[in-house]
């Protein structure tokens, strides 16, 4: 009689196993569409700035640029992304310490 009772208890053990990993997987999925819209948005937001500051060095320069004037609006776009996102890390790296 002993013998059915362990099967039981791992068929028990096998269905609670299979809900926790669907449990996980749902999870794991709920968190990757939470990331995806979040990138999405961020991309928005990139592309408005992107033709914010486009506006202002066509009004700078005057019209649209040639290929050397789009250079440069994409070489001081990417220095002021990268010194942003330096002070921005170490701005969070000091708050995050305290």
């Amino acid at each position: 009689m002993e013998f059915p009772k362990e099967k039981f208890e791992i068929s028990e053990m096998e269905k609670f196993l299979e809900k926790h990993e669907f449990h996980h997987i749902h999870s794991d999925i709920f968190e990757r569409v939470i990331t995806l819209v979040i990138a999405a948005l961020g991309l928005i937001a990139a592309l408005a700035w992107d033709e914010a500051l486009r506006h202002i060095f066509e009004t700078l320069f005057g019209g649209k640029g040639t290929l050397l004037e789009e250079i440069s609006y994409a070489l001081v776009i990417t220095i002021l992304a990268a010194l942003i996102s330096v002070r921005l890390g170490k701005f969070f790296s000091k708050h995050k310490e305290k």
